[in-house]
């Protein structure tokens, strides 16, 4: 029998959709967007969503409820989840209240064991590993998911979340506090990192798919040509000193397919960066499956994954 699902992750940089169809054991994409809205913007500083941030983020939910209506799911059943900047934004629930009276979206803010919950069945999805650990890193906008686990009994092993990703680095990179900040959360999780450390690193989310394509010099997002690319880290340490002086409209000259990520790649490279330094990490690999398909193959969030 065939199941209908949508999900939406809400994340400090970007929301995605992802529109599928279960029969059995096989699964067809039916729709898959991405848009940055940087939801996370000035909010260490202000402590709230950015008015312009939020417009954008309603705009792009609006158009997700209309593409899941279109196909013949109603917006309430759209597994929808937030994580790190919704966690922290004072004005969150009131935004999200919003969301659900005007595109009928009901957001569930997930805890940080939520995200490394269901961005570890996101990678596992329809994917084989012959190791018998591995470990994942998921860089957002406003924190680092670093989960260890096991592939054969699909168990988590290690995980923490980082207050650190690519818009939180950009906002630091700007007012001069990058140093003092990065050097405190490598003091707080210096134990943790010290138990995930590795040689090979998977790798999800936008920053990562992103930085695999500047690798390959595309001009326009491939997801074949990205979902299971192995890079060195050697070439991602190199494109630091490549970038270090490019503006948004250099990049975006350079990578089109950026469009508004353009403004937080740099912090995004940064992050990246410091990780591989911390963990040893020399190769890695990239998928493009995230959070959105382990809320899609669950088919619901779980109460214990819920901010309460």
């Amino acid at each position: 029998m065939k199941d209908l699902r949508a999900s939406i992750d809400i994340g400090s940089n970007s929301i995605l959709l992802l529109i599928g169809e279960f029969d059995g054991s096989s699964f067809k994409e039916i729709k898959n967007e991405s848009n940055v809205t940087t939801l996370g913007r000035d909010l260490d500083k202000t402590g709230l969503f950015h008015k312009e941030s939020m417009s954008i983020s309603f705009d792009v939910l609006l158009e997700y409820s209309d593409i899941a209506k279109e196909c013949g799911i109603d917006p309430q059943n759209i597994i929808t989840t937030a994580t790190e900047a919704s966690r922290v934004a004072k004005n969150a629930p009131e935004f999200f209240k919003e969301v659900l009276v005007k595109t009928g979206i009901n957001v569930q803010i997930i805890t940080s064991a939520g995200e490394a919950y269901y961005s570890t069945k996101g990678i596992m999805f329809n994917s084989e590993f012959n190791e018998d650990q591995i470990c994942v890193m998921d860089i957002g906008g406003a924190s680092t998911e670093i989960i260890k686990l096991s592939p054969k009994s699909n168990k988590i092993i290690k995980d923490f979340s980082m207050p650190m990703g690519a818009v939180r680095i950009t906002n630091w990179l700007e007012e001069g506090s990058f140093e003092k900040n990065l050097e405190k959360i490598l003091s707080d999780f210096h134990l943790d990192l010290e138990e995930v450390k590795t040689e090979k690193l998977y790798c999800v989310a936008g920053t990562m798919t992103s930085i695999g394509s500047m690798v390959l010099g595309l001009k326009s997002f491939e997801e074949t040509k990205i979902h299971g690319l192995s890079i060195e880290t050697s070439k991602i340490f190199n494109m630091i000193e490549l970038y270090k002086s490019f503006s948004k409209t250099d990049f975006l000259v350079e990578f089109p397919f950026l469009g508004r990520r353009a403004t937080t790649i740099y912090g995004g490279l940064t992050v990246a960066t410091n990780i591989f330094n911390q963990l040893g990490v020399e190769l890695v690999e990239i998928s493009t499956y995230g959070l959105r398909y382990g809320t899609l193959e669950e088919g619901r969030i779980l109460d214990e994954h819920l901010v309460k």
